[in-house]
């Protein structure tokens, strides 16, 4: 096949667990020197910096009680668009987040945490940012605790899909839920004409609507990126919300104006991508 250009994006900072995955033996540097061995341009930057510490401006208490606010209305709002059917069930734990919110009034008046969110957006987004400006045709932006045991694999099935002249958008490469846990089971379908080529079995699924496991691991078409950058400019900076969400947000909204439809986002099981942070938390519980 022809040869395709590719920007790699790896979110990190310095104080980071899993701050060895910045260097030549993490991901995004292993996929990198993969692309570039099998003929491919590959341009990639890593993100270390704090952007949003670095020009700082006054967060108020007002302001974090409502990042955490915006968060649970965005949940009900993402339950209702991936018509998910336990609808009481989703309705008691709205009012079990909103009770922790009063509960927790002095914590969530606190701007720690949404200082932490704000210079994760600020990363993500300058990488959304580089990639559109590198003239790559996709990107693959990655958090640092993204590792996959078989990056061949991992370019061998991904590679066909992005030198196809199909129309998906983005491709969710991480296991960070079960799509089980994310509620999109009944959305999916494997797909007529594209399949995974890589080492191991694994099935590729189209999602009649858009959605994100986490943004840990994903793949962009960067026409489609630039397009979430637009709605990312037009929406006001706050309330914040961690980037997951504000993904989720815009992918309702560009999903509403057709700017990506069914089966151009699409998921694999099981994924090629591991975060390592979410194996973690699940051993220590």
């Amino acid at each position: 096949m022809a040869s395709v250009s590719v920007f790699i994006g790896l979110v990190s900072h310095v104080r980071s667990s899993f701050s060895q995955n910045q260097g030549s033996e993490g991901l995004a540097a292993l996929l990198a020197v993969a692309l570039r061995e099998l003929g491919h341009e590959c341009e990639s930057r890593v993100i270390t910096e704090n952007l949003f510490d670095e020009n700082p401006f006054l967060l108020t208490p007002e302001m974090s009680r409502e990042s955490v606010f915006e968060e649970i209305r965005l949940e009900s709002q993402w339950f209702e668009f991936l018509e998910r059917g336990d609808r009481l069930g989703q309705l008691v734990r709205v009012a079990g987040r909103r009770a922790r919110f009063f509960l927790n009034w002095k914590k969530n008046s606190q701007d720690r945490e949404l200082r932490r969110l704000l210079n994760i957006e600020y990363s993500h987004i300058d990488l959304y940012r580089r990639a559109v400006g590198s003239g790559a045709s996709w990107a693959i932006i990655l958090e640092d605790d993204a590792t996959s045991a078989d990056v061949n694999g991992l370019l061998n099935g991904l590679l066909p899909l992005i030198q196809s002249n199909s129309s998906v958008k983005m491709i969710n490469l991480s296991e960070s839920f079960t799509l089980d846990q994310i509620g999109v089971r009944h959305l999916l379908r494997p797909l007529d004409g594209l399949r995974w080529d890589g080492n191991s079995a694994r099935t590729l699924l189209g999602v009649r609507k858009p959605a994100t496991n986490t943004v840990c691991a994903i793949a962009f078409c960067t026409d489609f990126l630039a397009e979430i950058l637009t709605d990312f400019d037009a929406q006001p900076a706050f309330p914040v919300v961690p980037i997951d969400w504000k993904l989720n947000a815009t992918l309702m909204r560009l999903y509403e104006s057709g700017a990506i439809g069914a089966n151009e986002c699409l998921f694999i099981e099981p994924a090629p991508i591991i975060q390592l942070s979410m194996v973690r938390d699940r051993e220590a519980n």
